[in-house]
């Protein structure tokens, strides 16, 4: 007991400190009992070193919360028991994986632009008026139709759009059918509410990232490679001369962002990210659509379906390719709870035996749609005109639709999401848990892209060089895909802890948000 007083006294006295570090002959006591002894060395170590644990608990702590954060989510051990426990996905998980291997091929093609010329499709010749030239440019086996689906981006914004009102549809039709106005409204002015939020908050810490990241010179590093592309070079962020200037330009350029008023097609593109023009059409569309099915709630199925039609007819002629995918989506939707309904509505025993013939006649048909659609969303992004196959399409494409390249393509993203809601076998293969993980980090993957290929890509990818022999382009192009490889895990990453730390927040804020303004 003399012992611990003393330890005690004198952790207050810093002159005694020392003293507790001599060594000292233990008495009879402490020699006979171990527990004794024991405590009297941790309490000596327990004076020594109790003043410098505690910082280094709390770096230790910070260290550790650090590496969860930048740790991929499939690569965290915890991960492995949560994946036990199976949860049923819900109906509309295809379209997760839809819309995540669209902004995977969004990516690849923003790597490839300025490096390779991927706007031609196979066999094209511009430059020719008869399109059975002998000259053998853009012959490339990458270039056939449905293989260049591969990395062609453009036709991929028709598909995430396609399943953007396909999502924001399925609920509330569900509700009109069953006639639950009040749950409807709720509904609805849930969605109104949060989607703005929904999509403008993680693109704000998106593009201050930019800035921060062009503070850092990162994007003045890689002026010269974006200045000297080829083929398509991108808008590069312009790096400012201090911090308060890049802040006030990200500040104004945020303004043109969501700028909602603004109903021409590009509306709110910035220069900071371009990859971004979507995210203001996915709210002014998504505004448009909410709006049609207030108007439609109460009408019969058939009728509703009707005013959709006549709706994207109606934008068809007017050049919406923009909106027109938003109302497919609505009307495929609507099909598809007809389709699944069917069976689950009616008693099993006064359900129909289907004919083997008629399943395979569906099952062909629904296939044939499938490649129909892969076909048209293969439409090249220019010299339509000049391309086998593509010239007699391009001669139906509508005299007031300006986006010529985005008119069969639109037709194809609709077709290829009605088909893919149709076959069984598909809609169990994009359940695949990669893919659903693809699915997951659609959106944060592509926010991030740019500024990730804008800095690191622009870095690492080789420059295309000036002199293309066959030895050289080979060589080239095998530096290219080691760098790209490396760019896509770079971007696969970056995005999974923006999911995480940004993305995921922004939802949860907005709920919070919701939660707080609006009357239960």
């Amino acid at each position: 007991m003399s012992v611990h007083s003393s330890s005690s006294r004198s952790s207050t006295d810093d002159s005694h400190v020392g003293l507790l570090n001599e060594k000292r002959p233990l008495d009879d006591q402490e020699r006979t009992s171990g527990l004794a002894t024991w405590s009297t060395v941790a309490t000596r170590n327990e004076v020594v070193t109790s003043r410098p644990c505690l910082p280094l608990r709390q770096l230790g702590r910070i260290f550790k919360h650090s590496l969860y954060i930048l740790l991929p989510t499939f690569l965290q051990p915890y991960r492995h028991n949560a994946l036990e426990k199976f949860e049923p996905l819900p109906p509309t998980a295809f379209l997760d994986s839809c819309r995540g291997l669209a902004a995977f091929v969004v990516m690849l093609t923003h790597i490839l632009y300025g490096t390779f010329n991927i706007t031609y499709a196979w066999g094209a010749n511009p430059e020719s008026s008869s399109r059975y030239s002998d000259q053998q440019a853009n012959r490339e086996f990458l270039r056939l139709p449905i293989v260049r689906l591969l990395y062609s981006g453009p036709p991929m914004v028709q598909i995430f759009f396609v399943i953007s009102g396909y999502a924001l549809s399925y609920k509330p039709l569900k509700l009109m059918r069953s006639g639950l106005s009040e749950k409807l409204m709720t509904t609805m002015t849930s969605s109104i509410f949060r989607r703005g939020m929904r999509l403008f908050l993680p693109c704000f810490a998106s593009t201050f990232i930019v800035i921060c990241l062009a503070q850092l010179n990162l994007y003045k590093m890689t002026e010269d490679f974006a200045e000297n592309m080829r083929v398509l070079p991108e808008d590069h962020c312009y790096t400012q001369p201090n911090l308060w200037l890049q802040f006030v330009d990200w500040l104004q350029q945020m303004l043109i962002f969501v700028n909602v008023f603004d109903w021409s097609l590009y509306a709110g593109s910035v220069e900071l990210d371009r990859h971004l023009w979507t995210i203001p059409v996915e709210f002014r569309c998504s505004m448009a659509l909410f709006l049609t099915q207030m108007a439609v709630a109460r009408m019969s199925t058939r009728l509703r379906i009707s005013t959709f039609t006549l709706l994207i007819i109606w934008g068809v002629s007017w050049g919406r390719w923009d909106l027109c995918p938003f109302l497919a989506g609505a009307v495929i939707a609507e099909l598809d709870i007809i389709w699944s309904s069917t069976s689950a509505d009616l008693p099993t025993t006064t359900v129909p035996k289907t004919p083997r013939r008629r399943n395979l006649a569906a099952n062909v048909i629904h296939c044939s749609t499938l490649l129909v659609s892969l076909f048209l969303l293969s439409y090249p992004d220019a010299a339509g005109h000049a391309t086998p196959g593509y010239v007699t399409l391009t001669k139906l494409i509508p005299s007031g639709f300006t986006e010529m390249h985005r008119f069969w393509p639109t037709i194809g993203a609709i077709l290829i999401i009605w088909s893919l809601s149709r076959i069984d076998f598909l809609r169990r293969v994009l359940c695949w848990s990669p893919l659903q993980y693809l699915g997951k980090i659609s959106f944060p993957l592509y926010v991030m892209h740019g500024p990730i290929i804008h800095t690191f890509g622009y870095l690492i990818l080789p420059k295309t060089p000036k002199v293309e022999t066959p030895e050289i382009m080979r060589q080239f192009e095998f530096e290219f895909l080691k760098s790209s490889i490396l760019v896509v895990f770079t971007v696969i990453w970056a995005a999974d802890v923006f999911l995480r730390v940004v993305d995921t927040p922004c939802v949860a804020l907005t709920k919070k948000l919701e939660r707080m303004l609006f009357v239960t």
